[in-house]
């Protein structure tokens, strides 16, 4: 079954930052006030640029994210605006165009060089591992991960927790600037979705120090970049994935947590395509999404969407 363009159409459901921004005007306004009050915090918001970057519609994620408490959305903001003066992030300019898919070959970017700590955890990584893709300039970043190609003994063994923090770090910061930039463009709230397919998996290849580190830093990066993930799907899941993933559940935020949508068999997905595609078709269209995992898009594999970005003068 193939839905029509009215049914795609119907699945579009990002909200009007204008409505937002009205809507939770008031608390807003609060976190505004409070960068004020924070010596540190007004200091350097009003360093460079960053009256721009730190606008009503990047407190507004914050707001979002804590769903609509503004005391703890403001914690958040003071800390992420100190926690960016720490790492120099403001000072990388434009990286999207550094987005890499994880090993897959014969791909080029031009000669930018990728993100930090890509060609580390590149290392550990099968072949066609993830794709970072932009199907759509409109739309969020999808990516898609075959978690049977991740090595989590040899990054368990070979990589610090740091070294995956920052590597989580520099990959959200360039997935940030192209949701950032759909959202403002668009006029909608626009954030990434993720396809996370375990049908390669072996309950052997699981590494809890890798898992247990995994969530760390998901915890310890989670506050910096606010609605960035909208879903993350699970394909394929093997019979031993709900007892795992109960033990594991504890050791991730728990709002990441609640955007996990385990899907049923791609037989079944098959059979009763019209409802089981509905809830991903919020991000991509059909003609968009790859055969294999219930879509119309014939190509594989897929483009990074670092390719769509040229390197940027900082």
């Amino acid at each position: 079954m193939t839905l029509s363009k009215s049914d795609v159409a119907s699945h579009e459901n990002r909200p009007f930052i204008k409505d937002l921004l009205a809507k939770h005007s008031a608390a807003i306004a609060f976190i505004r006030d409070s960068i004020q009050n924070d010596k540190d915090c007004k200091e350097l918001s009003n360093k460079g640029e960053n009256q721009k970057r730190y606008d009503d519609i990047w407190i507004l994620r914050y707001v979002l994210s804590h769903k609509g408490n503004a005391k703890s959305a403001s914690k958040a903001a003071l800390k992420t605006i100190k926690f960016r003066e720490e790492k120099k992030l403001n000072e990388l300019g434009d990286i999207r165009h550094r987005l890499r898919n994880w090993s897959v070959v014969n791909e080029t970017s031009g000669s930018s060089e990728p993100l930090p700590g890509f060609s580390v955890f590149n290392k550990y990584c099968g072949d066609q591992a993830a794709f970072v893709t932009l199907p759509d300039k409109d739309r969020g970043i999808i990516i898609y991960c075959d978690v049977g190609q991740i090595d989590m003994n040899g990054i368990a063994e070979g990589m610090s927790e740091e070294d995956m923090k920052d590597n989580l770090l520099y990959s959200n910061e360039a997935i940030f600037q192209v949701v950032d930039d759909v959202t403002r463009r668009t006029g909608r709230l626009t954030k990434q979705m993720k396809i996370i397919d375990m049908g390669n998996v072996s309950l052997l290849k699981m590494n809890r120090v890798y898992l247990k580190r995994d969530g760390a830093c998901s915890k310890a990066i989670e506050d910096y970049y606010p609605q960035l993930l909208g879903t993350l799907f699970v394909f394929n899941s093997p019979s031993w994935l709900s007892v795992v993933w109960s033990a594991l559940r504890p050791l991730f935020p728990k709002r990441f947590v609640q955007k996990i949508d385990f899907l049923p068999p791609m037989s079944k997905i098959q059979k009763s395509k019209q409802s089981h595609l509905k809830p991903i078709l919020r991000y991509l269209s059909e003609e968009h999404l790859p055969e294999r995992y219930g879509g119309q898009n014939k190509e594989w594999p897929l483009p990074s969407a670092g390719l769509q970005f040229g390197p940027q003068s900082n």
